[in-house]
């Protein structure tokens, strides 16, 4: 059970990104700038971001909205020497930039001039470096209505050069090439320093304030829950809670919703087994207010039923693409875009399936009715919301133009005529552009968090902002400050605790949620809204765009908790067992395993190397959870084992002195007792669970209790000197049948049910389409389930966000839907990574019996 030598990461950034504006007239030339960007190792500081040589990158544009076989006419060109952009006519053009064996899509609009600019935020926060630019200020244009050609009315050109971004002190502020801002002197709470913007021809400069925080300063924070003893931090799980979006006002407003998640989510048995293992956890609290309330959207809007008062337009949008219209035997919206693009600004086509078609396009005309055309027409937005001024720089959503690059670029071919080869493949590719992410996902805006520092929410980025605030946390109410926050920094070499145990609170009402920065912190909405309040500015000349929340922002507590501990459930090394997308995915094939303990994937499963796609059988005896052991009784190993000779030969255990009556009563039973060293990976990964003798050891039994040392000595017939077992490792007494046969998680005949029918449980076979709700097991005979069918353990199709060829545990659970109870594998695997010595206590309370299983224990 080795981990593998970690890869440094590499990727491609564009500057300025991949959603570009230009204008034939107004504007200096657009240039583009490649650069790969490399993680350093070890990967403490940060990324290298290198350019790629004048010559080395390759920009190709299309023309989507063009009939068949012109779409390759007119197209703006690229000069490899210089990088800049030439057109010659408006218009959209998607491109790939490419170099070497990656690449990265975007899209190009083409305009005939610039009306106006502005600044798209209200206030910027940035942070105090001695070298790292960290914010980038949104700068938003409006362009000249070119209609016919598809191009927005609105346009982000932030960091195209066309602003000249000058601070107003440079002790204060500094100003990249790229128009971002590094904080040179830090702001007192309430303070800002100024910074002008200028387009030439455009009228005079615009002013933004800018609030520079030193994050690597000290911060308090405070202890919630858990024993005042900080010595012994690091064998404990600390959770740290932290307010994203909160006001000074709104102080009181956190502190209320910490008291509560901590409370309940620790003493209400929803929860298990949180609420069984409190004593083996801790929790901390850190404040530091946010300049404005709720945080920036990544996404557009499309626009509601709107009211026009004092001059400004106020209504409610929803998120552009939306998951909320269409499905089932249809496309959503954002499947539809995903395959289509977005519409035309005022797109009036008729015909537009045998359009698409004739375009290449992937999409299905039977999933696609002549309603959800005319909603997928309306899903556009003439305005960009303002960016939000918070303390850590968290946005909804995605921006198209923050992109991440991928490997293998697709030529271009010759032509777009009918049956060149590798046009389909060519239009696929560049349609990648319209994959933009769920719009509930909650992550680092890339704007307010660097290229030199961040990579992607789905990779740790130990320099970012976050992670040296958490750093710098105090404990504030001891005698002498304690320092606390290593307790949360990422180390990949070796197992942590408390990895991935920060929750970052977000008032904000319209859904997100997510666990991200590879893993180490979990971010979540105070509610689960999803409409978004906007204002225009001006009704009449809708330019500048804003949210417009309610001045207190409505708590659902009760989502928050479970929302946090579905969250915790990631850090834990559990994957989400919800279904999301139709389908296998693009790993459901895979021959691996699939790292989180909690699910598994059918190209791993499969009997067989097999080359029959109708073949759907698979081995039980693969699946990892199906081998966990129901136990009796169990201690936790408080030092290194020790062989010992006195008073008997074996190998010496200190457990302490809990439970050591039942450790006499195995003495006197001759039961079977084993021991199982600390398994878990640096990573947090647990299974499959390690059988060899330098790590597992059954037979044995106990030979002697010292209950004054608190310590059992094991023994076993013939047993040469037994291996360490280090401390954190569990000794254990399972659970017997009638015929003293250990039992497992599994029913013994679900499992046989499970060897011999080679498919999974899950009573409805449809894995064609997703399923949101529980699942109900199949008839097994001569068993009856659960009172609760959907808790029976076994293996269950659907999960890890696809409909098909991915498995796991049970038909209900909290990682499929956060409002639930975790299943008992999940809740098994926490507590066997908390504190082991529950399990006994978990499987006497919460073991889904079947029911004559419940009916021999009354």
């Amino acid at each position: 059970m080795t981990d593998p030598v970690p890869v440094p990461f590499a990727d491609l950034v564009l500057f300025p990104h991949c959603d570009l504006h230009m204008a034939l007239a107004g504007t200096p030339p657009l240039t583009l700038t490649l650069a790969t960007r490399t993680e350093r190792t070890p990967a403490t500081g940060g990324f290298d971001v290198v350019p790629v040589q004048p010559g080395a990158c390759d920009v190709e544009f299309f023309a989507p909205f063009n009939a068949k076989g012109h779409r390759f006419d007119g197209v703006p060109t690229y000069r490899k020497d210089t990088g800049v952009v030439t057109a010659t006519t408006p218009g959209v053009f998607l491109f790939q930039a490419h170099t070497g064996g990656e690449y990265l899509v975007g899209r190009l609009q083409v305009h005939r001039s610039v009306v106006g600019w502005w600044f798209g935020n209200d206030s910027l926060t940035t942070a105090l470096d001695a070298t790292v630019a960290h914010a980038q200020p949104s700068l938003y244009a409006k362009f000249s209505d070119d209609a016919g050609t598809g191009t927005d009315l609105i346009g982000d050109i932030t960091g195209h050069g066309y602003v000249q971004l000058v601070p107003a002190d440079t002790r204060q502020l500094a100003v990249t090439p790229n128009g971002r801002v590094r904080g040179v002197a830090a702001t007192q709470p309430g303070a800002s320093w100024m910074l002008s913007g200028l387009f030439p021809g455009l009228g005079g400069a615009q002013l933004l304030p800018v609030q520079v925080v030193d994050y690597a300063a000290p911060h308090a924070v405070t202890q919630e829950w858990g024993a005042k003893d900080l010595t012994v931090l690091d064998r404990k799980h600390n959770v740290l809670f932290l307010a994203e979006g909160f006001r000074e006002q709104e102080r009181a407003k956190f502190d209320s919703i910490v008291t509560r998640t901590i409370h309940e989510l620790f003493e209400k048995p929803a929860h298990e087994p949180y609420g069984m293992l409190g004593g083996g956890f801790n929790a901390f609290a850190s404040f530091t207010p946010s300049a404005q309330h709720t945080v920036t959207c990544g996404f557009r809007v499309a626009a509601g039923e709107e009211t026009v008062e004092a001059g400004r337009a106020r209504g409610t949008g929803f998120p552009i693409p939306s998951n909320a219209i269409g499905g089932g035997a249809l496309y959503t919206l954002e499947e539809l875009v995903r395959r289509v693009g977005l519409p035309m600004r005022g797109d009036q086509r008729s015909g537009l399936v045998a359009t698409w078609r004739a375009q290449d396009l992937d999409v299905d005309p039977a999933r696609v009715s002549e309603d959800l055309v005319t909603a997928w027409k309306k899903h556009q937005s003439v305005g960009i919301l303002h960016a939000r001024d918070t303390v850590f720089g968290f946005q909804l959503g995605r921006r198209l133009a923050d992109r991440s690059s991928g490997t293998g670029p697709v030529g271009r071919p010759a032509d777009d005529g009918v049956g060149t080869a590798g046009v389909k493949e060519f239009v696929a590719r560049l349609y990648e552009f319209y994959e933009s992410g769920p719009t509930r996902s909650l992550t680092f805006d890339p704007r307010r968090h660097p290229p030199e520092l961040y990579m992607g929410a789905g990779l740790v980025n130990p320099a970012n902002t976050l992670l040296r605030y958490v750093r710098s946390l105090q404990v504030a109410d001891s005698t002498v400050a304690v320092a606390v926050g290593d307790q949360w920094q990422p180390d990949d070499g070796r197992f942590q605790r408390s990895r991935g145990l920060i929750a970052m609170i977000v008032n904000d009402g319209v859904t997100g949620g997510t666990n991200l920065n590879g893993r180490t912190v979990t971010a979540q909405t105070v509610n689960k809204y999803q409409g978004l309040s906007y204002v225009y500015a001006n009704a009449t000349d809708r330019r500048e765009l804003r949210r417009d929340p309610p001045s207190d922002i409505a708590v659902d507590v009760d989502d928050i908790i479970g929302t946090v501990s579905h969250e915790f459930g990631h850090s834990f090394n559990l994957a989400d067992e919800y279904e999301e997308f139709d389908g296998e995915g693009s790993d459901g094939s895979l021959a691996a395993d699939l790292p989180a303990d909690n699910v598994s994937v059918f190209g791993f499963l499969r009997i067989g190397p097999g080359t029959d796609p109708k073949d759907r059988r698979i081995d039980a005896d693969k699946v990892k959870w199906l081998q966990l052991p129901r136990i009796r009784l169990a201690a936790v190993l408080l030092a290194d084992s020790q062989n010992v000779t006195s008073p008997v030969q074996g190998v010496r255990l200190a457990i302490g002195t809990r439970d050591t009556a039942q450790w006499q009563q195995a003495q006197a039973l001759l039961t079977e007792v084993r021991l199982r060293d600390f398994g878990i990976k640096p990573l947090g990964q647990q299974l499959p669970l390690e059988t060899k003798p330098a790590h597992y050891l059954d037979g044995l039994i106990v030979g002697k209790v010292l209950p004054a040392e608190g310590a059992i000595i094991l023994t076993r017939a013939g047993s040469a000197p037994f291996p360490t077992f280090r401390a954190g490792s569990i000794v254990f007494a399972p659970l017997k049948d009638g015929q003293h046969q250990p039992l497992l998680v599994v029913e013994p005949e679900v499992l046989t049910f499970l060897r011999n029918s080679r498919a999974p449980l899950n009573l409805d076979p449809d894995n064609k389409k997703r399923n949101s709700g529980e699942d109900t097991p199949v008839d097994i005979p001569g068993f009856s389930p659960p009172c609760k069918g959907a808790r029976l353990i076994g293996i269950y199709e659907g999960g890890a966000t696809y409909s098909a060829s991915h498995y796991r545990p049970t038909g209900r659970c909290k990682m499929r839907g956060s409002a639930q109870d975790f299943c008992h594998v999940c809740a098994w695997l926490i507590v066997n990574r908390v504190d082991p010595a529950f399990h006994a206590l978990l499987d006497s309370k919460l073991y889904p019996e079947s029911k004559e299983e419940a009916k021999r224990h009354e």
